[in-house]
């Protein structure tokens, strides 16, 4: 897989975490994850989309070359 194909299924992964958590679809955030059980939705909801952002800044930098993790 190239780095650019790569880059853009984590930014489309990072993508649908981060509105599917936003519009709290149960695909994302249900109620009987475990991040729900021990911090609540809201928190549960609030580390999806950081965790989202981050997979999404680490399929851009992958487009253009930057390599954080090997």
């Amino acid at each position: 897989m190239t780095d650019t194909t790569l880059g853009l299924v984590l930014v489309l992964i990072g993508l649908l975490v981060v509105v599917g958590s936003a519009l709290n679809w149960h695909i994302v955030t249900h109620s009987g994850k475990l991040l729900n059980l021990l911090f609540g939705d809201t928190i549960a909801r609030t580390i999806y989309i950081v965790i989202g952002l981050f997979l999404m800044a680490m399929g851009v930098a992958r487009m253009f070359g930057i390599y954080w993790f090997e």
